[in-house]
């Protein structure tokens, strides 16, 4: 059985697409199907095949999906598949047609509207099942899909977190993961170190080592290098390996509200987060909701704001070991690490 990934990864969109559909793509592996990865350009093909993942390259824009589409159909020609998965938020109705003509298909969403016909849909997001996506679906007068995979129990974690690994409990926070996506375009790590820094030299978050996560996208990996360089309040962490070895480690974090939010979870590692992107709004606000984890706004149009929040509440997180106990608890109830496995059995089903 073959399973095509049309996904991408790059510097203006991030890698949290790919890294999702990797997740799905291992759990595939592990149950006997063949997994392509197809993307529009070339910069996640040495990642793809590190794991053993062919990578089609289309060599056309990432935004433009439409215009893919001869070339799509010309790979897809010679390496029929049984279903096509695909993860992008450029795509279209017309684009969802045809390729449905082609095979199977199932498709990763996060916004909710518009809706697009589909055999499968999967939204995993803290607020996927809450959305009226029968109702959508009727008014549009699409054929609704087949199957519906929405909820964080479908949160598609990488293996490692589903080992049962936790985040350790202490008494004192003595580390703190920094995690803002694989591009951060807005430098938010470079600005709340920089503001940490200089809380720090006034007497706040004592005893307390920052560790920052740098994607491999980050522009501003020379300037947060010359930050750990200059201080062993500050610890630059590239190329990892083991994030869930790293959460493990930590006390508490603070995280963009993307993919990593149910890596925390499932880890139970108590956080406060951010968002720079509109598809990130609604999941901060629904974690702010559902839990006790602060949302602390939008750091592109409120970026002092935002910042602010941050480290207010990271005081909070290191000072309060009533508030990490229950936002444990919380996150213990939202996601057990299993999600990827259910997505995949749900696309070998639909074969």
């Amino acid at each position: 059985m073959r399973i095509i990934i049309r996904a991408d990864g790059n510097r203006e969109i991030a890698m949290g697409h790919i890294m999702r559909c990797l997740s799905i793509a291992d759990a595939l592996r592990g149950a006997g199907a063949e997994v392509v990865f197809v993307t529009a350009g070339k910069e996640t093909r040495q990642m793809l095949e590190e794991r053993g993942y062919q990578n089609h390259i289309l060599g056309t824009s990432f935004c433009d999906m439409e215009a893919e589409q001869p070339a799509f159909h010309r790979f897809y020609e010679k390496n029929a598949a049984d279903v096509i998965l695909v993860d992008s938020y450029f795509v279209t109705e017309n684009y969802m047609q045809e390729i449905g003509r082609w095979t199977k298909t199932a498709y990763m969403d996060d916004m909710g509207q518009p809706v697009y016909p589909v055999n499968m849909l999967i939204n995993y997001n803290i607020y996927g099942d809450s959305l009226p996506y029968k109702e959508w679906y009727a008014q549009s007068g699409i054929t609704a899909p087949e199957k519906y995979l929405l909820g964080c129990r479908y949160a598609p974690l990488r293996a490692e977190f589903c080992q049962g690994i936790r985040s350790r409990v202490r008494e004192k926070v003595s580390d703190v993961l920094i995690t803002t996506g694989g591009g951060d375009i807005a430098d938010v790590a470079g600005k709340l170190c920089r503001r940490l820094a200089e809380e720090k030299r006034r007497g706040l978050h004592k005893g307390v080592r920052y560790h920052i996560v740098c994607g491999p996208f980050a522009e501003n990996k020379i300037e947060l290098r010359a930050l750990a360089k200059g201080s062993a309040d500050f610890v630059v962490h590239e190329n990892v390996t083991s994030m869930s070895q790293l959460m493990g480690n930590c006390d508490a974090a603070v995280s963009a509200a993307g993919g990593t939010m149910y890596e925390l979870c499932s880890m139970q590692l108590p956080v406060v987060c951010f968002y720079f992107a509109e598809n990130q709004r609604r999941m901060a606000q629904r974690f702010a909701e559902m839990t006790e984890i602060r949302n602390a706004g939008d750091v592109t149009k409120e970026e002092e704001r935002t910042l602010s929040a941050l480290s207010e509440e990271l005081c909070r997180l290191e000072q309060d070991g009533s508030l990490r106990s229950r936002q444990r608890r919380q996150m213990k109830e939202l996601t057990d690490g299993k999600g990827a496995g259910r997505i995949a059995e749900a696309l070998l089903q639909l074969v």
